[in-house]
């Protein structure tokens, strides 16, 4: 049975929720109980907006785990100058998956992965069955996965419209095909992840050198 007409929506859980807790920071949102509020509110309002625009033929929520994933076992400062989450934004993560449930929308978490890697392996094996994947995240290491069945649903700023990323959208931003990002990456490091990047290249630089040499 064909299921090219098919959309998955997957949604990267912990970005949306820091997404919608830093949009309310100079006027947190407090509930009756002195909670933080901001990142349930916010993310339940773009769920529900998602849910009734796009009308997905599928959608899952999905989570990292506190346990320290393959990465940090190759590199143990991975990520170690990251800051801590607020304690307030933590607090309300618990509640925040519960509302994701009561939404009868699946939640997906897997020890010792980040939710990155659970929404590049659904996208590719939905790929292979011909069902058009829409990965809901800001994060341009998604690029690398974009091809004609895979997307980036890049949620708009306050009201405003949700952007689509397709591969025209990675060659305009990036300035080279997704199947290059990667090498990209690989030079320029990243420094919100504690990675280093090469010796005097930044990402103008590395952009210059794949598109000369590949």
């Amino acid at each position: 049975m064909s299921r090219d007409n098919e959309r998955l929506f997957l949604l990267d859980g912990m970005a949306l929720a820091y997404r919608a807790y830093f949009a309310f920071i100079s006027r947190p949102l407090i509930n009756s109980r002195g909670e933080n509020t901001s990142a349930v509110y916010g993310f339940v309002t773009f769920l529900m907006k998602l849910l009734d625009e796009e009308k997905p033929d599928h959608v899952a929520v999905v989570f990292d785990t506190a346990e320290p994933t393959f990465r940090h076992t190759m590199y143990p400062d991975y990520k170690a100058t990251r800051q801590k989450m607020p304690e307030d934004m933590s607090a309300s993560i618990p509640r925040l998956k519960e509302v994701v449930e009561a939404f009868n929308v699946p939640l997906l978490e897997v020890p010792g992965f980040e939710a990155d890697d659970v929404m590049g392996t659904l996208a590719r094996r939905a790929e292979k069955e011909g069902v058009t994947t829409f990965l809901v995240t800001g994060d341009k290491d998604f690029m690398q996965l974009i091809s004609p069945l895979v997307k980036i649903y890049r949620p708009g700023k306050a009201a405003g419209e949700a952007e689509v990323v397709d591969e025209t959208g990675v060659a305009e931003k990036f300035g080279v095909t997704p199947d290059r990002v990667i090498d990209v990456l690989a030079l320029t490091g990243d420094a919100a992840d504690n990675v280093p990047r090469e010796n005097g290249i930044g990402e103008k630089t590395a952009i210059t050198l794949i598109q000369q040499f590949g």
